[in-house]
């Protein structure tokens, strides 16, 4: 039996499934930024949060191909849901594991090069009422069928809705030992002066900054401005700006590529 072939390490492999006859390239992207919770803060504010933009763009979303509604009625046995979609397809939601889940068949097997794994999850920072995503790892190194998407209904008798065309799984690749190899240590932060000095200074900024902030957006209400937030947040964070710069990239957002059709036509 011949051997699959190596993935190497700067690739993330998607085979379609034999047989499919729909356009799957139009089911897989880079994960977006933008999230409609985030867009109806006032301003946009949490946008300036760098951290919880990074998080949304890493990775790839694999995207829910037809509209549905879907219930559960809160029993154990058998699947349980009512599943009510716009129009058939093979990969739209369906019972499959009982006890509220709802489950999702992918129209790829990943492959990841060597010592490299996926990450299962739902989008990242986007939350639904009355359902959860469900994570998982799997060993898409050598792994030689594809995984399924799932959901977890959380309350009996609510609706649901999935909207065509809405991230419904994100996956990562991950090191297979990162988490193995790496040690956990507790210590003192008086042990590292130095850093410890960084710390105050950074808190000491910060608060005088929430502090500019607070002054502001009251002076802008006794004079009936609308606040303009993007003059008060403090920069350096974004701009990788501390007393000891640091000694990698500074990266805000990832920039995953769109994926290639490399088929032969």
């Amino acid at each position: 039996m011949l051997s699959p072939k190596i993935v190497p390490n700067n690739r993330l492999i998607a085979y379609v499934i034999p047989g499919i006859k729909k356009d799957v390239m139009q089911s897989i992207r880079p994960c977006k930024i933008t999230r409609d919770w985030m867009d109806n803060t006032p301003a946009r504010y949490a946008y300036r949060c760098i951290p919880l933009t990074a998080a949304n763009s890493m990775g790839w979303e694999i995207l829910n191909p037809v509209d549905a509604e879907i219930s559960w009625t809160g029993q154990e046995n058998g699947d349980q849901l009512n599943i009510k979609t716009a129009h058939q397809d093979p990969f739209g939601p369906k019972p499959h594991f009982g006890s509220g889940t709802v489950t999702w068949y992918i129209p790829f097997l990943f492959r990841t090069p060597p010592d490299y794994g996926l990450l299962i999850s739902g989008p990242a920072n986007q939350d639904k009422n009355f359902a959860v995503p469900l994570d998982a790892f799997i060993r898409s190194d050598w792994l030689p069928f594809p995984f399924t998407m799932n959901w977890r209904m959380t309350e009996p008798n609510k609706t649901v809705k999935f909207k065509a065309g809405e991230p419904i799984c994100r996956i990562m690749p991950y090191p297979l030992a990162l988490l193995d190899d790496m040690q956990l240590e507790i210590h003192d932060m008086h042990e590292d002066p130095n850093f410890m000095q960084e710390v105050k200074q950074w808190d000491k900024q910060r608060a005088g900054n929430y502090q500019s902030q607070r002054k502001a957006e009251q002076q802008w209400a006794d004079e009936g401005r609308k606040p303009e937030l993007k003059e008060l947040w403090d920069s350096n964070y974004a701009k990788g700006q501390a007393a000891t710069p640091p000694k990698s990239k500074h990266q805000n957002l990832f920039k995953c590529s769109a994926p290639i059709d490399k088929r032969v036509k």
